[in-house]
């Protein structure tokens, strides 16, 4: 009975929606940068005001920047 209920908990982990699954397979790229303090401790304070990573957010401003759905 074990293997049945992985099985179902493997189905509910497999996205339904195929745009997922196209996102999924371009390429991520995986750079560092520095921000100056006071830049840094603004995105973060902006983030956490949407309930967002800062990661996050910045992802979204330069989605908007670039106009990028």
């Amino acid at each position: 009975m074990a293997f049945e209920d992985r099985m179902e908990e493997m189905k509910n982990t497999i996205p339904k929606n195929t745009r997922v699954l196209e996102t999924q397979k371009l390429p991520r790229i995986s750079k560092s940068y520095t921000l100056k303090k006071e830049l840094a401790e603004e995105l973060a304070t902006r983030a956490n005001e949407q309930e967002l990573t800062a990661s996050r957010y910045l992802e979204n401003i330069l989605k908007k920047e670039f106009k990028i759905k």
